[in-house]
C-alpha cells in the first residue's frame, strides 16, 4: 500500500519530499556538533584573483629583499634558540629566513647556542644549580647570576631547562634543554645560519676561545652565512678563516652607546662614526633598531638618522635588532607591529638590508606582502567595519575618529546612539560618560546606578542636556593601562558629534554604509526618551530609507529593537551578541534568523582555549551553524594591541584578522580599521608564488608543540550556550509621557530595572553530544540527500 502511494507520486512531490528530508538532516547535523571536536577545517573566502606582482625596486644596499632573521628562531613564542623555536621559524617564516644563534661555551668546551650570558633568566639553572652562583667582570662591569662557564655539557643536557626570559610571555613550552652548536648546524643544514659570538674576550680570560670554536663550526658548515661580534679583534681574526667563503662577517653594535669596544678602548658611540673603518674587516654593521629610527621619551619617533645612507655609501650593510611584536611600540605605529617593520624597509629614503625580530612570521608579512602595498587594490573582499570609528587613534565616536575611519578605509562607520534629557540624539561609545568624556570631573556628583544598565556607578548621558554635553570634552578610552595606553597627545581631541551629521558625513563621503547601534531602548523609554523614533526620523530625513546605494545596518542586543524595524528591507539587522559564548543550537540559530541579517559576535566565540593560557583548543560550532541559518557572522572587536590577540596568532592583529575571515567571519569589527584595510590590500592572497600568511586552525600550536597526552588529557569546561534568552526581549513600552522640565526623572531617582525581559518561552531541549560514529554516519546521510536533491533538479 505504502509502495504504491510512492508510485503514484509526481516528480515536483519527490523534489519537494527530498528537500525536506536534507534540511532535516542538516538541521540534526548542526545540532549534535560536539562543543568540543573540531568543526570541518573552513574553506576560506575566494579572493579576489590579482595578476602577477611586478618586481618591487628595494632601497636596500644591493636592491634585494631585506633579510628576516629569526633572533633564536621563533622566540617571542617558544623559549629561544631551541629546537623547536628554530624549527617553528622555518615553518612560519618567508623563504630564506636566517636563523641566529648566540654562542656560549660549556667548561669542557662545548658551544650552545643560548640567549644570555647570565643564565639566571633563560634557564631554570638557579633551581638546578642553586650553589653555582658566581660572580664575574664582564666588559668592566660587574655581573652576577648562573653562566655556562661553570657547568659541563653533561650537567646542561641532564638538568638545565630552557625558559623564556621575557616573563610576559608563555611559560607553556619551558621544558626544552640547551641546543648545542653542532646540532644546530646539523639540523638546519639547509637553512641560512647566523652565529653571534658576543663574549670573545670574556670567555679567553677563562681559557675557553669562542675563535677556535667558530673555526671549527665554519669548517663543519662552509656556508654559515652570517658571523656577528662586537669585538674587532674577534673579526679580524676571523677574516682569514672566512676567506674565500660566502660568509659576512658583521659588527654589532650594542644599545649602550657609551659602553667600551674591548680591542680599541674606543666607545661604540665613536666607532659610529668610524664606517669607513669598519669597511676594512666587516661586510655591514647591526645595530639597535633606536639607532635608525630614534624614539623620544615620550615614545615618539624621531626624524630617522642618516646611518643607513652613510652605511650604504660605504658598501655597508645594515641590519636592524630588537624588533617584537610585544614591545611597547611608539605611538606613531598605534600598536600595528607591521608598521613598524615597513618604516625600516619600506619608506622612500632607504631600506635596511634585514631586520631580527622575535617573530620571524611577523616580518615574513611586513616585508613579503604589505611592503609596496599603501596602493594596491583589495584583494580580500571582507567588510571592515569601525568600532566607534577609528577609536584606537582617537576618542572614539568623535570627528577625527570617523574622518580617520572612512581615511583608512573602512567599509562601514558606525554610531552607537545615546540620547541627552532633551531628546537630542548622538553618537558616543556608551551611555556612561565616564570612560569617554571628561564628565567624571565637574559632574562626579550626578553619578548613579541602573541596574538595568550596568553594575557600576555612572554618569549617564540621559540625564544631561546637550548644551552641558557639549562643556565636556571627548576622551580617548584605552582598553589596556599602563604601557599600552594609547596616544596622549590624542587623549581629548574631537567634537561630539549628533546622529543627523554623523549620516550627513556618511553621505557626503560616500562611505559604502552605516551600522546604527541602538541599546537601552526600553529604559530609555520608560524616561520619554524614543531612541528608536529618533533613529527612524535621522535615517528617514537623510533618506537612507529610500535608497540602497548605502547600506543600513541597524544593531542591538535586544530583539524588540531589531522587530522595530523588520517592515524596512534594505535595512540589514545586526544582533550583538554581548556574551562570550562557544555552542548553537539548530533551533537557536534559527530564532536569530527570525530577527536579525547578522550576528556580531566576539571573536572569542569562534574558539576555545587551552587551560586559560591564551592558546586557541577547537573551532566552536557558531559560524558554520549560522551560516546554515543563512546568518552572516561579524567578529569583533579586533584591537592591535598585543595583549589582546591570543599567543597563536603572534600577538599580530594582521595574523588574527586574516584567520578570522580563513575561519568563516564575513566582516571584521574593530577600532583600528585601517589595521584591517592594509590586510585585505596584502600582496600574498592570490599570489601563488609569494609568501602565505599562515592559515592555523585552533589547537595547531598546542598540538604540534606540547605532548599530545597533555592535551588529550585537558577537559575543557563545558560549552556556554547561546540561548534564546540571550536575546528575545518583549516588545518596547510606550514611550512615557514626560515632561521635558521633569528633572525628576534622573537615573538617581530611578535605578529600577526597568528594560527587564519577561521570561521568555524556554529554550529548546538541548541534543546530545553523539558518538563519532554516530556523526560520521549523519554526515554520510547529509551527503547522499544532497547528492539526491542534485539529481532530481536535474529532472
Amino acid at each position: 500500500m505504502l509502495l504504491s502511494s510512492f508510485g503514484d507520486l509526481k516528480i515536483q512531490d519527490w523534489k519537494k519530499m527530498i528537500k525536506h528530508v536534507l534540511l532535516l538532516c542538516l538541521m540534526i547535523h548542526c545540532t549534535i556538533a560536539d562543543p568540543k571536536a573540531a568543526v570541518p577545517v573552513p574553506i576560506p573566502p575566494v579572493p579576489v584573483s590579482v595578476p602577477p606582482l611586478p618586481k618591487h625596486t628595494w632601497l636596500t644596499l644591493h636592491g634585494d629583499e631585506p633579510f628576516v632573521v629569526a633572533n633564536g628562531g621563533f622566540s617571542g613564542l617558544y623559549p629561544p634558540q631551541t629546537e623547536l623555536a628554530y624549527s617553528q621559524s622555518i615553518i612560519f617564516g618567508k623563504g630564506g629566513t636566517v636563523l641566529l644563534c648566540d654562542l656560549h661555551m660549556s667548561r669542557d668546551g662545548h658551544g650552545f647556542c643560548l640567549s644570555q650570558l647570565n643564565l639566571q633568566n633563560t634557564t631554570n639553572a638557579a633551581d638546578a644549580f642553586p650553589n653555582r652562583k658566581k660572580t664575574y667582570i664582564v666588559n668592566g662591569k660587574e655581573l652576577q647570576g648562573w653562566f655556562a662557564l661553570d657547568l659541563t655539557s653533561d650537567e646542561m643536557f641532564d638538568k638545565l631547562i630552557v625558559t623564556q626570559s621575557i616573563f610576559s610571555r608563555t611559560d607553556l613550552f619551558d621544558f626544552l634543554s640547551p641546543y648545542p652548536t653542532d646540532l644546530y648546524l646539523e639540523e638546519n643544514r639547509n637553512a641560512l645560519l647566523w652565529i653571534n659570538a658576543e663574549y670573545a674576550t670574556f670567555y679567553n680570560q677563562h681559557k675557553l676561545s669562542l675563535l677556535d670554536h667558530m673555526k671549527q663550526l665554519v669548517e663543519t658548515k662552509k656556508d654559515i652565512t652570517y658571523i656577528s661580534s662586537p669585538e674587532i679583534g674577534f673579526l679580524k681574526s676571523m677574516g682569514p678563516v672566512v676567506h674565500g667563503l660566502k660568509t659576512k662577517l658583521m659588527f654589532k653594535f650594542p644599545i649602550d652607546r657609551n659602553a667600551v669596544e674591548p680591542t680599541t678602548n674606543e666607545p661604540y658611540a665613536s666607532l659610529l662614526t668610524k664606517l669607513p673603518m669598519i669597511k676594512t674587516f666587516a661586510t655591514g654593521i647591526v645595530v639597535p633598531r633606536e639607532f635608525i629610527w630614534p624614539v623620544n621619551k615620550a615614545r615618539y619617533l624621531e626624524p630617522s638618522t642618516n646611518l643607513v645612507a652613510d652605511a650604504h655609501k660605504q658598501g655597508l650593510e645594515v641590519f636592524a635588532y630588537g624588533f617584537a611584536n610585544d614591545n611597547y611600540l611608539p605611538h606613531n605605529y598605534s600598536y600595528d607591529v607591521q608598521r613598524e617593520y615597513l618604516q625600516f624597509v619600506d619608506n622612500s629614503k632607504f631600506a635596511v638590508d634585514g631586520v631580527v625580530t622575535d617573530f620571524p612570521t611577523s616580518a615574513s608579512t611586513a616585508i613579503a606582502c604589505l611592503a609596496g602595498s599603501k596602493n594596491a587594490s583589495r584583494k580580500v573582499p571582507t567588510l571592515i567595519i569601525s568600532a566607534n570609528g577609528a577609536n584606537g587613534e582617537y576618542p572614539g565616536s568623535t570627528d577625527l575618529a570617523y574622518q580617520k575611519a572612512v581615511n583608512d578605509g573602512a567599509d562601514i562607520i558606525d554610531c552607537s546612539v545615546q540620547m541627552t534629557k532633551d531628546g537630542v540624539a548622538f553618537c558616543l561609545p556608551s551611555v556612561d560618560l565616564i570612560p569617554t568624556t571628561t564628565a567624571s570631573g565637574p559632574f562626579m556628583s550626578r553619578a548613579a546606578k541602573v541596574d538595568s544598565i550596568q553594575s557600576s556607578m555612572g554618569i549617564f548621558s540621559f540625564d544631561f542636556k546637550w548644551d552641558e554635553i557639549l562643556s565636556l570634552k571627548p576622551q580617548m578610552f584605552s582598553e589596556f593601562n599602563g604601557d599600552l595606553i594609547r596616544d596622549p597627545a590624542r587623549k581629548n581631541v574631537g567634537k561630539f558629534v549628533t546622529l543627523s551629521d554623523f549620516l550627513e558625513f556618511a553621505k557626503a563621503k560616500a562611505v559604502p554604509g552605516v551600522l546604527i547601534n541602538i541599546e537601552n531602548a526600553a529604559y530609555l523609554a520608560n524616561k520619554g526618551l524614543d531612541v528608536v523614533g529618533a533613529v527612524t526620523t535621522a535615517l528617514s530625513n537623510a533618506t537612507l530609507d529610500k535608497q540602497s546605494t548605502q547600506k543600513v545596518l541597524i544593531m542591538s542586543g535586544e530583539s524588540s529593537v531589531l522587530d522595530k524595524f523588520k517592515d524596512i528591507p534594505t535595512y540589514q539587522k545586526v544582533l550583538h551578541i554581548k556574551k562570550q559564548v562557544e555552542f548553537v543550537t539548530n533551533e537557536t540559530a534559527l530564532e536569530i534568523k527570525k530577527h536579525a541579517d547578522a550576528v556580531f559576535l566576539h571573536k572569542h566565540s569562534l574558539y576555545t582555549q587551552f587551560r586559560g593560557e591564551g592558546f586557541t583548543l577547537n573551532f566552536t560550532n557558531l559560524i558554520e551553524c549560522l551560516h546554515w541559518a543563512n546568518v552572516s557572522v561579524y567578529a569583533g572587536t579586533v584591537l592591535n594591541e598585543f595583549q589582546d590577540i591570543y599567543m597563536d596568532y603572534s600577538s599580530d592583529p594582521y595574523s588574527l584578522i586574516h584567520n578570522l575571515i580563513y575561519y568563516g567571519a564575513d566582516g571584521i569589527i574593530t577600532q583600528y580599521p585601517g589595521t584591517a584595510n592594509a590586510y585585505t590590500r596584502n600582496l600574498c592572497t592570490g599570489n601563488l608564488e609569494s609568501y602565505r600568511i599562515p592559515d592555523i586552525n585552533p589547537g595547531d600550536v598546542i598540538t604540534t608543540s606540547l605532548d599530545p597526552k597533555e592535551v588529550e588529557e585537558y577537559k575543557p569546561p563545558p560549552p556556554v550556550h547561546l540561548e534564546t534568552k540571550d536575546f528575545v526581549t518583549p516588545p518596547l513600552p510606550a514611550v512615557a509621557a514626560i515632561s521635558k522640565d521633569d528633572d525628576k526623572g534622573s537615573a538617581s531617582s530611578n535605578n529600577t530595572n526597568t528594560n527587564a525581559p519577561s521570561s521568555p518561552s524556554p529554550p529548546p531541549e538541548q541534543a546530545q553530544t553523539p558518538s563519532t560514529a554516530t556523526a560520521t554516519t549523519i554526515n554520510v546521510v547529509a551527503i547522499f540527500f544532497s547528492a539526491m536533491l542534485g539529481l532530481v533538479t536535474l529532472l
